[in-house]
């Protein structure tokens, strides 16, 4: 690989916005740019990067191909612009071998282009595979339904203990499928009223696969009895 021939576009990744700064092999810094992480600004960077390039061949290098840069990387990718995948310890090591060190967007994706310069021969090329972005929003979206969940399931609690202060009582688990529907069906104490043990016996047995007897039903009742001789 002739280093000379080479436009290095070294880019520091984040959620809303990369840096992009462009070297040659000499590590003459030949332009950076802001861009936002959207397919506009990727367009915004291709045709600067363009415009800079002159007589070379671009070459762009990514510490990350698979969350925030993948959309980018696969961009590059599908216009054919070949990709590499930086690993971020070189380009931490690459900050760590000036005597002053700096953090900011601009000089790390000036480092990630030195070592894109160096390295480019021995760098893997950006596989941005779909399933590990998959895997990711799979997890995050059951992250965020469990989230849901326990909100719902507190506020449930909170309702149950205005409706039947008791209701820990009624049943071994909240939400099992006997306990649903019964709260389903008897929201609250009213509709309990006229209810026989024999009556509210036949309709647990139904989602309880006859587990919840007769007995069970006189509980409930003798327990919302009781509540409503407190009131």
């Amino acid at each position: 690989m002739d280093r000379t021939k080479y436009l290095y576009v070294g880019m520091d990744i984040h959620k809303d916005t990369h840096t992009a700064v462009l070297m040659n092999y000499l590590e003459e810094k030949l332009g950076e740019i802001t861009i936002t992480n959207t397919l506009q600004g990727f367009r915004k960077l291709e045709n600067y990067v363009v415009k800079q390039q002159g007589e070379l061949i671009p070459i762009f290098g990514l510490e990350d191909v698979t969350h925030y840069g993948r959309n980018l990387s696969i961009f590059l990718l599908d216009k054919n612009y070949p990709v590499k995948e930086v690993n971020p310890s070189l380009s931490f090591m690459e900050r760590m071998s000036y005597a002053s060190t700096k953090k900011n967007d601009s000089w790390d994706a000036q480092c990630i282009s030195a070592v894109l310069m160096r390295r480019s021969h021995l760098l893997p090329d950006a596989d941005p595979q779909d399933y590990y972005w998959t895997m990711r929003h799979i997890v995050n979206r059951r992250n965020a339904l469990i989230k849901g969940l326990s909100g719902l399931t507190r506020q449930f609690h909170e309702q149950l203990q205005v409706a039947y202060p008791s209701y820990k009582a009624f049943f071994h688990e909240l939400t099992c499928a006997t306990s649903l529907a019964f709260y389903e069906r008897y929201p609250s104490s009213k509709h309990l009223e006229h209810v026989s043990d024999e009556e509210l016996g036949a309709f647990l047995r139904v989602p309880s696969h006859n587990t919840c007897s007769t007995n069970r039903a006189r509980k409930i009742l003798d327990l919302v009895a009781q509540e409503q001789l407190k009131i």
